[in-house]
C-alpha cells in the first residue's frame, strides 16, 4: 500500500514538473518582442530577419541558434552569423557579410565576386558598383552566387584587390589578368599601367601612386601611353606626344629618359 502511494506521489510531481516545463516555455514573457541586426552594410536587416525564421512571440528559449546560423549561412554574402539571446524577449543577431571586392564578366552580364572568388551577385550593369573589373577571365555560366569562380588568373586579380590600398583601388577601374605574371591595370582615366606579377604589391602601389599624384597635380588627366611598374625600383612613365613632364618639360614619346625624381613620395619614375 505504501508503495503504491509512492508511485502515484512520484507521478504527481513529475506531472507537475511537466507541467511547470511546459508553461515555462510557452509562457507569453519569453515571447519574441525584438530582433535586432548588427554587421550589415550590403545586406537588409529586415531580410536577415526573413532569413532566419524567427517569428514575433515564438519563445526564445526554443530557438535553436545553431539551426539559425545555418540557415543564415546559406545566403551567398553572409559569412558567418552570431545568434544571442538576450532573456526575457530579444535576440540579437550578428552578421560578419562577405564583401565584394572586384566584378568580374558572365555571358555578358556582370557578376559580384568576394576576396576568396565567390559569386555574391549577378549585374545587368555596372552602374554605381566603384569596383575594379578584373578581365581576361570570365565566370563560368553554370556558377551561381554562393559557388567559387575558378578561372585561370582570379587568383592574381583578386590578391591585388585585396592588397591595394584603398586609396589606389578607387583609382583602379580594371585588372586584366590574362597573362597572371604580368597584369595590366587600367585606371578611371584610362592610363595603362604595367603592374608585372603580382609581387611587392605595397612597393608597386606607393610608386604608383605618386607618380599618379605628381602627373595629375594640376587636376588634369596626364596623356600618358602607360606607366610600367613592374620593378618598384625602376618604374617607366611613357608619355604620349607633346605631354608636359610634372616639372614642366615636355617631352615626345620615344623622348631620352628624363632624370629620374627620388624621394619617398616624390618619384614620378623613369619619363622615356
Amino acid at each position: 500500500m505504501r508503495r503504491q502511494r509512492a508511485s502515484v506521489l512520484g507521478f504527481f510531481f513529475i506531472s507537475l514538473f511537466l507541467l511547470a516545463a511546459y508553461y515555462f516555455l510557452h509562457s507569453p514573457y519569453f515571447g519574441v518582442s525584438q530582433v535586432t541586426v548588427t554587421g550589415v552594410s550590403l545586406l537588409k536587416e529586415e531580410e536577415i530577419i526573413r532569413l532566419s525564421g524567427i517569428q514575433p512571440g515564438e519563445s526564445i528559449l526554443r530557438i535553436d541558434r545553431d539551426r539559425v546560423r545555418e540557415q543564415l549561412r546559406f545566403h551567398p554574402q553572409v559569412e558567418d552569423a552570431t545568434i544571442q539571446r538576450n532573456l526575457p524577449s530579444t535576440v540579437r543577431i550578428e552578421i560578419q557579410e562577405r564583401k565584394p571586392v572586384a566584378v568580374i564578366g558572365q555571358a555578358g552580364s556582370f557578376a559580384l565576386l568576394d576576396r576568396q572568388g565567390i559569386l555574391l551577385r549577378k549585374l545587368d550593369s555596372l552602374y554605381g558598383i566603384p569596383l575594379p573589373v578584373i578581365t581576361g577571365v570570365q565566370a563560368p555560366l553554370n556558377v551561381g552566387p554562393g559557388q567559387v569562380v575558378n578561372a585561370d588568373g582570379l587568383a592574381s586579380g583578386l590578391k591585388l584587390c585585396q592588397e591595394v590600398p584603398s586609396t589606389l583601388l578607387a583609382r583602379i577601374g580594371e585588372i586584366h589578368v590574362a597573362n597572371s605574371s604580368r597584369l595590366i591595370l587600367y585606371t578611371t582615366d584610362s592610363i595603362e599601367v604595367r603592374f608585372g606579377p603580382p609581387e611587392e604589391i605595397a612597393a608597386k602601389s606607393q610608386v604608383l601612386l605618386d607618380i599618379l599624384d605628381q602627373w595629375m597635380k594640376n587636376g588634369s588627366v596626364p596623356k600618358l601611353h602607360y606607366i610600367d611598374i613592374s620593378s618598384a625600383k625602376s618604374p617607366v612613365v611613357k608619355p604620349k606626344e607633346e605631354t608636359k613632364s610634372p616639372a614642366g618639360a615636355v617631352n615626345s614619346a620615344g623622348a631620352r629618359p628624363a632624370t629620374r625624381s627620388s624621394g619617398k613620395t616624390g618619384n614620378a619614375g623613369n619619363v622615356h
